[in-house]
């Protein structure tokens, strides 16, 4: 699914794995003014400084004051969700202005549930969409922009030789100071 954005639209990106610094580096190419990004992990947020957007722990208490003063008291113009966590999805209905769209890009797992108060959907006019079908010309164009627009190498930050393939998978799991881990030969 396709939502409709334009240069100088504000966004918030709950999660900022390298998924998060991804749509954070799509929000730079397509200009837009102010681009939030949450997470629970500092050097995560620290990794999001690289790409001029504004960091905030996800457990700010204060983060849905911060985004709405820097909004015009309006709340951003899209939500990329792109962590699992449901608890995200309620913030982005927090964060999200009247008649913007959330973005559900983060898998959430099999049978998980989410209490909403769909009147608040309703009444801010929220359109909620998901990323999980891609179409082939959805796919190409991906590639089209790591090819030539987004330089994902950016999101590199450790590389393992072959032989030290096991230390990779267990920093791997760990994901301590870690975006992406690369095993080379």
């Amino acid at each position: 699914n396709k939502f409709e954005h334009k240069k100088g639209d504000t966004a918030a990106i709950l999660g900022v794995g390298p998924t998060g610094i991804m749509h954070a580096m799509l929000a730079k190419l397509f200009e837009f003014n102010k681009v939030f990004c949450l997470d629970l992990n500092d050097f995560r947020l620290g990794f999001a400084k690289k790409f001029e957007t504004i960091t905030i722990r996800s457990d700010d208490p204060n983060a849905l004051a911060q985004i709405k003063s820097e909004t015009d008291n309006q709340g951003v113009d899209v939500v990329i969700v792109a962590t699992g966590s449901l608890k995200a999805l309620q913030d982005a209905i927090n964060f999200v202005r009247k008649g913007g769209t959330i973005v559900m890009f983060g898998v959430p797992s099999k049978g998980a549930n989410v209490e909403l108060d769909m009147s608040e959907i309703y009444s801010k006019g929220i359109t909620i969409i998901n990323s999980y079908a891609a179409s082939a010309s959805d796919t190409r164009h991906a590639e089209d922009l790591i090819k030539n627009e987004i330089n994902v190498a950016q999101l590199i930050t450790h590389r393992y030789n072959l032989e030290e393939c096991q230390q990779a998978f267990i920093h791997a799991k760990s994901g301590d100071n870690a975006m992406k881990i690369i095993i080379s030969n």
